[in-house]
């Protein structure tokens, strides 16, 4: 309970005293001839232990594992026999790129001629510095097919008080991998092999456990912990540290999922943070084993009712444990649901060539509805007939822009508001509300050569602050203050995922982040790139002009770009006093709150350069 809260909390824990966690490594070890000694330890981590005397390794062995009397070494030609001939990631021994990894060898390679053969050849080599400059580094081992094979299901998990049972095991079928997690990995270092300080990203909890040698972990730059072979470093999802091989060391680490950490793996879902990790399907596999496992149980507790038979030793403590974990994930399912929904609202169908070609693409409306007949069969499970689920339809998700019925509510035809069969808008915001009540404003009426002639081209190198101009907000004509004129900058011109093109804007490239939030280097930045939440549409390393947009009622402040600007906005009255042009000046009639409508090239002209005397 203890840990738990921890986890909870946010708090890294060190675990003692629990035996079989890598009971794979047994086939690489061998007795010492002699005892090393102990590296000192400057532990500022809470410490929980445990006996664990009864538990076995999932395989069904007798034998776990008990690296705590430090009494093992590497037997490396028998891990270069085992699994010499897979081919494993290295790096640098102490990198801080971004993207460290630097390619793979074959395992039996790095096992000779980067792996020290005693302690005593490796001090000689740091000494003349001449040590192999290879880190093996995160091998994930469960996807190859042999070493998944010899070293997956392997484990004696933890106990549930500590962790529940690990979700991640649903997510792929693999054969070698099937019911175990795939998010397993072997390190590998001699002698100060270090990593930068980082965080793992997905929303999921990290274990790190010396299988040989010594680590020391230091954690978000304040707490500072040495493990060694029989502990077991449990850090929170989100947790920055920074690892350093005290001796050659040979670790296991692996990713965690269950129901303490549900809520970080969705958000890491939204945020779209970990593109590695298929967070759908993860969610998808799991709730539909969990649902064919809740009604394995509901139709033998069915088969014994008819039955008259006894049904109280059917539901376990594991199938409690299941029917929660589906009851936690039930919301989850429901907000991914209506995520799917809003962006099919705010982006349209996508490309129907694109939609062909993913025929198994999850519905999650219809799996929450599948979460919600499975719970409620598993309620009614002893009765002698089950009552129909009376289902809850959830309210259709529809644009209340278009029906005006809500008080300060605008109706509209959004037929008229739609590019390239996408909307411009779909929510009832201020911004939208006040974009649609622009009367009178469309820029191909009264702008329609602004983009022939590159009115903004010639206007920007004439700006000062405070000046007013007449800009483009998607197919409107809108009143913008000047704040600050950018002689050059290099920007991107970005959409979000889930907002329709009212708010689609433009960001300085040393603003944008990868979803792990990483900066991303200038080179990288090109359309079609992912960035946080938002996909890059386009790109401009030009003059830029930061500027409050008035729209109706709302403002909001926005970079815009020449292509942007339609002219000066020319008011009823100018700042030198003189009558600005209005509905009856020379027969042309002025845009809404006097943007004026130049008809000919020469008004073109004429507006995009004119100063006030």
């Amino acid at each position: 309970a203890i840990v738990k809260e921890d986890r909870i909390n946010g708090t890294p824990v060190v675990l003692v005293g629990h035996v079989g966690w890598a009971n794979f490594a047994q086939r690489w070890l061998t007795e010492k001839k002699s005892e090393t000694k102990e590296a000192p330890s400057d532990s500022h981590i809470s410490t929980a232990e445990f006996s664990h005397e009864e538990a076995k390794p999932s395989n069904g062995s007798d034998i776990n594992l008990d690296l705590s009397t430090e009494k093992y070494e590497l037997d490396i030609p028998k891990m270069i026999k085992d699994i010499g001939d897979e081919d494993v990631p290295v790096i640098k021994r102490n990198y801080d790129e971004v993207k460290p990894i630097h390619g793979t060898i074959p395992a039996a390679k790095f096992l000779s001629e980067c792996w020290p053969a005693s302690e005593t050849e490796a001090e000689l080599q740091d000494s003349k510095k001449k040590a192999p400059k290879f880190y093996l580094h995160q091998w994930q081992f469960p996807l190859s097919d042999t070493a998944g094979g010899k070293l997956c299901h392997q484990n004696n998990p933890l106990p549930n008080g500590i962790m529940g049972e690990d979700l991640l095991k649903y997510w792929l079928d693999l054969p070698q991998c099937k019911l175990d997690s795939p998010l397993q990995y072997i390190f590998m270092g001699r002698t100060d092999t270090n990593s930068r300080l980082h965080k793992d990203p997905g929303g999921l909890e990290i274990s790190i456990a010396p299988i040989t040698g010594q680590k020391e972990c230091v954690l978000a730059r304040v707490y500072k912990t040495v493990i060694k072979p029989g502990e077991i470093l449990l850090m929170p999802n989100g947790t920055y540290h920074q690892c350093r091989n005290i001796t050659p060391c040979l670790s296991y680490s692996r990713f965690h999922l269950d129901t303490v950490n549900l809520l970080p793996f969705v958000m890491s879902l939204v945020n779209g943070d970990a593109p590695e990790i298929e967070h759908r399907d993860v969610l998808w596999n799991l709730a539909s084993a969990l649902i064919k496992k809740v009604d394995e149980v509901v139709d033998l507790v069915q088969d014994r009712v008819l039955a008259y038979r006894d049904v109280t030793d059917v539901v376990t403590g594991d199938t409690r444990e299941t029917v929660e974990t589906l009851l936690a994930l039930r919301n989850f399912i429901r907000e991914v649901a209506r995520r799917d929904e809003v962006n099919k609202a705010v982006k349209g169908p996508g490309d129907k060539s694109k939609e062909e070609l993913k025929p198994e693409l999850h519905d999650f409306g219809v799996l929450a509805a599948d979460v919600d007949v499975c719970l409620h069969d598993y309620r009614y499970r002893e009765s002698k007939e089950i009552p129909k689920l009376k289902s809850r339809k959830g309210k259709v998700l529809t644009n209340t822009l278009s029906k005006g019925v809500r008080k300060n509510c605008v109706g509209r035809d959004l037929n008229k508001f739609m590019i390239d069969n996408k909307p411009v808008v779909v929510f009832n915001s201020s911004l939208e509300n006040n974009y649609m009540s622009l009367r009178n404003a469309d820029v191909e009426k009264h702008y329609p050569l602004a983009d022939k002639h590159k009115v903004g081209k010639a206007l920007i190198g004439k700006l000062t602050i405070g000046d007013m101009l007449a800009v483009r907000l998607e197919q409107k004509c809108v009143k913008a203050e000047v704040l600050e004129v950018v002689p050059q900058m290099k920007a991107a011109y970005i959409s979000f995922e889930d907002y329709p093109s009212v708010y689609d804007e433009y960001q300085p490239f040393d603003l944008l982040r990868l979803p792990s939030g990483d900066e991303i280097t200038h080179d990288d930045i090109k359309p079609g790139l992912v960035e946080y939440r938002a996909v890059v549409q386009s790109t401009i390393d030009g003059p830029m002009v930061r500027v409050k947009l008035i729209v109706s009622q709302h403002t909001l402040t926005r970079l815009v770009s020449p292509a942007m600007i339609l002219g000066r906005y020319m008011g009823r009255w100018g700042s030198s006093g003189k009558k600005g042009l209005s509905d009856d000046s020379d027969g042309k009639k002025a845009a809404p709150g006097g943007i004026v409508s130049p008809s000919t090239t020469s008004d073109i002209s004429d507006i995009a350069v004119e100063e006030e005397s």
